[in-house]
């Protein structure tokens, strides 16, 4: 993810990112978002409905341990989620099969291996990019 929507995420979400400055023997939120910029929005918008849930419900703060992109589709790990919070969390990561990681487009999106093996959501403009 572009220096700019890491910062924005990092900016607004500060207690469920509370980890990126901690060392990798600690956690793997030190590497930041490993994953595209289209989904960026969809981070947003899950970032923004567990902070709510948190704050709604005076609940102990959750904290992500881990954001990336594996066989094709967004993964958000953390420490001390509820049920509602892993509810939240696992609807956005299948809703990311839908939408282009690269541009965040919602047509047209596909879910299928490359040449080299790796497992990718693109859009049919994006998958021309290489």
């Amino acid at each position: 993810m572009n220096k700019q929507n890491t910062k924005a995420l990092l900016e607004t979400y500060p207690k469920i990112f509370r980890q990126h400055t901690l060392p990798m023997t600690q956690t793997a939120m030190c590497w930041l978002f490993e994953c595209g910029d289209g989904w960026y929005k969809l981070l947003d918008e899950l970032c923004d409905n567990i902070q709510n849930h948190i704050d709604k419900n005076n609940l102990a703060q959750v904290e992500a341990t881990q954001v990336k992109e594996k066989w094709g589709t967004l993964r958000f790990y953390t420490n001390g989620s509820d049920d509602y919070v892993y509810d939240l969390i696992s609807s956005a990561e299948e809703i990311s099969g839908k939408i282009c990681e690269i541009c965040g487009s919602k047509n047209n999106v596909t879910l299928e291996e490359d040449e080299h093996h790796w497992v990718r959501t693109r859009c049919n403009i994006c998958k021309k990019i290489k």
